[in-house]
Order: C-alpha cells, then structure tokens, then sequence
C-alpha cells in the first residue's frame, strides 16, 4: 500500500511539474494575422505597418502581416475567402454578416479643393461653393473607389446635373499633376487630415504660391440623415497651415470612418491581443503616427453598423462588472434567504428525526413490558392475552411505519426484539403445557 501511495505522490509531482514548465517556461506558439490595408502608402497601410512593428515589441505569441488590398470591397472579398484575417475598410462598404468589428481607425474627410484661376494675379476662385460646379473641369477618385462613389452621392444631394461640369477620373498622381499646372478648378478627395498625398499637394502649392480653398459641404447634415455611415464634421482653420491659415475659417464637411474589421471566425484571443496591444500602447503608436490618436471603441454611441468581434468585445468589456459583480446584493440576499430556509429544513429534519426515534423507543418499551409480564406469569389466559398484544403492537409499528413516524433503523430494532418477546411468550406457553399434561 506504502509503495502505492508512494507512485501517486509521484506522478502528482510530475504532472504539477510538467505543467509549471508548459505553462511559465515552454516557449507559446505564435500565432501571424494577415491584414488587408489597403494600397501601400496609404493611411491605413502604414498605421497597420506600425502596429505590427509595436506588436513585434510587445507580444511573444502574436504578430500581423500587412497585404496590399485596391480598394475596400476587395479587402472584403479577401477576408470572406478567407485569404486574410482582418482589413480595413470604409464604414460605407457593404459587409457580410460574417464580417465582424475590431476597431475604428480614423476619419477620412471629404475634401472638396479648389484652386485659383490660373489666369489671375489674385486669388480668384471658379469653385466657391457646390453650386458652382457647373461649367468647370473637376478632377475625381478613380471609378468603383469610395472617393468616386462619394462624389457622385454629393452631387446627387445637391441636385447638380452630372452632364453641367466636366469630370475626369485620375488617379492621384494625374490629378496632382493637373491641380498643379491648373488643368482643372478643383479636385474631390476622401482622405484623412494626414494623408501623405494632401499633404505633398498643400506643400507643393504654396511653394509655386498657387491658392487653394476648402469647398465646404454644408448639408453633411441632411446627407448623414439619408446615409447613416456618413459623420458631419468640421475640418477647422488653419488645420494645415497656420501662418496664413489653410483653410482661412472652419469648414463643414462629411466623413467616413475606416474601420478594423475581421471574419467572425478569426481566433477571439489573437483578436484580443491585437486590440489590446493596440490600446495599451497608444503613447508608442502616437510617437510613430498621430493618426492613432483617433483609434476607438467602434460602440461609442450605438454608432457600430457590424456586430462586434467577440475577441474586441472581450478587451473592452475588460472593465465592465461580471454578473456576479453586478448582483452582489440581490444575489447575498438569496443565498441568505437559501441559507435560512435550508437550516430550517435541517432542524426540522433533526427534529421529525428525533420523534421518530423517541417514538421507535416507545414501542421497544413498551415491547420490554410485554416480555417481562410473560416471564413474571405462569397463568395461560394472561400469557394468551399478552400475545394478542404482541400482535397488535406489530400492526401498530407497522403502520406507523407505513407513514413515516418511525425510521427504518428503529423497526430494524423493533422487529428484533419483537421476534424475542415472541419467542419469551412461545416458550412460556409450551412450558406451561407441558406441566398441566404432566
């Protein structure tokens, strides 16, 4: 038995010691998540660059690889084929019900641009308002892009003809080009405050000293009431240059919002870590990216158009109450309640208990009596009459029995020391037979 005891000890040890070393020593696998950025340099291209560079610093088990996606419904392709795990994408992209919310990245503004006439010493402007389009040559997104689609959901707001202006869609470097050298009155972009494009057109204007001017979309209001995916906002004065303020007075505008998104499938806890890396060094991202600073909880204020990931969900739950914590009080009172009604139960059971033996000892008793008057008397009707009551004394037991009033141990007892009293009266008997025959 020794030797027994001695195997199980050790094989306890063992297991304990096994899974100290896989759970503290054991090097965990890490797990790569591929993410659909959008085109390389942009935004959201070079945020997730620099988040997979933070992960590298602070995560042993989780890492991202960045793919190049055109144009947000081919990152959503991607994912439903399951060719990556995550992308981003704008708030205005039909999704699949298997697309999940991870975070919301950042706004991307609607930008309308006018330039001045390259004709005039001063700064003159053919397109101060959407109103003026007609009649002037407008450089826009290429087709099937957000920017495109956005353009025209504006135009159409407005009422302007399509076929009172002249449109051309470029891409971004062909529009530059053409801004720059004055081949068209404005240009239509959705971006955001940083994007590396804007910024290189802003720069490059007021190096040539050519003027721009921020077209404000005034009813970003009634469009967002008609497209809910849309966010009025402000782009405020001076918000790209301060010294001659660029632009000169806030302006109104609308926005989109680029998400994080991911399939719903993609492993909760590697969806968690990334969140969580992502918010618990936002210092580190910001000293790479200032755009980061807009990064959110994609739930502020029931604007989440997709259900979100449940991994996300876990990390920003993180501070919500359990259910536990959330009915401490209620639930003490129940179990206080339980508590109170289960010792009753407990004491009346000892006590329904405690009669049923007192009664089992009265019908011992009262058995102890039977068998006593038996060896005490010789008379046969006495002995006769104490047997009728041995038999009555059994059919009583046994009923009470029957009802509950005594414990199975009590009969136990009962019905011995019955079948001895029984037996004290039989022998009396045939004794006494015996001597009146002799």
């Amino acid at each position: 038995m020794r030797l027994i005891w001695s195997i199980i000890f050790g094989l306890i040890v063992l297991i304990a010691a096994v899974g100290s070393w896989y759970v503290f020593i054991a090097p965990q696998p890490t797990t790569t998540l591929i993410v659909a950025a959008g085109e390389r340099g942009s935004d959201s291209y070079t945020l997730m660059g620099e988040v997979a560079e933070v992960l590298e610093r602070h995560s042993d088990t989780l890492r991202i690889d960045i793919a190049e996606s055109r144009n947000s419904s081919e990152a959503i392709s991607a994912i439903n084929a399951r060719r990556v795990d995550l992308a981003t994408i704008e708030s205005n992209t039909p999704a699949h019900t298997s697309i999940s919310l991870v975070a919301d990245l950042f706004p991307d503004y609607f930008f309308l641009i006018a330039r001045q006439n390259a004709q005039s010493r001063f700064p003159r402007f053919p397109v101060a308002s959407i109103e003026d389009l007609p009649g002037k040559r407008i450089a826009i997104p290429q087709a099937a892009t957000v920017g495109n689609l956005s353009f025209w959901s504006v135009v159409d707001h407005y009422k302007v003809p399509p076929e009172s202006f002249r449109s051309f869609a470029w891409s971004r470097q062909r529009t530059f080009d053409a801004m720059i050298a004055g081949r068209v009155d404005a240009m239509f972009l959705v971006s955001s405050l940083r994007d590396p494009f804007l910024l290189r057109l802003i720069e490059e204007a007021s190096i040539r000293g050519i003027a721009l001017r921020f077209i404000a979309v005034e009813q970003a209001d009634a469009m967002a009431l008609k497209r809910p995916y849309l966010e009025p906002v402000t782009i405020v004065e001076g918000a790209f240059d301060g010294s001659i303020p660029l632009p000169r007075e806030d302006v109104a505008t609308a926005s989109l919002q680029r998400l994080l998104v991911a399939h719903g499938d993609t492993d909760q806890a590697s969806v968690q870590e990334l969140v969580e890396t992502i918010f618990e060094n936002r210092l580190d991202l910001l000293i790479r990216m200032s755009l980061t600073s807009a990064i959110r909880d994609p739930r502020r204020e029931g604007s989440a158009t997709l259900p979100i990931h449940e991994g996300a969900r876990r990390y920003y739950d993180r501070d919500q109450p359990s259910f536990l914590q959330e009915n401490a009080e209620p639930l003490a009172l129940i179990l206080t309640v339980c508590a109170m009604m289960l010792s009753a139960l407990l004491a009346l059971r000892r006590n329904l208990a405690s009669r049923a033996k007192n009664r089992g000892d009265d019908y011992n008793h009262q058995l102890l009596r039977i068998a006593k008057r038996a060896r005490e008397t010789d008379d046969m009707e006495t002995l006769q009459t104490l047997k009728r009551e041995l038999i009555d004394l059994l059919e009583i037991v046994v009923e009470a029995l029957d009802k509950d009033r005594i414990s199975e141990d009590a009969f136990q007892s009962f019905a011995f020391l019955w079948g001895s009293t029984k037996d004290t009266i039989n022998n009396r008997i045939a004794r006494r037979d015996a001597t009146s025959k002799a």
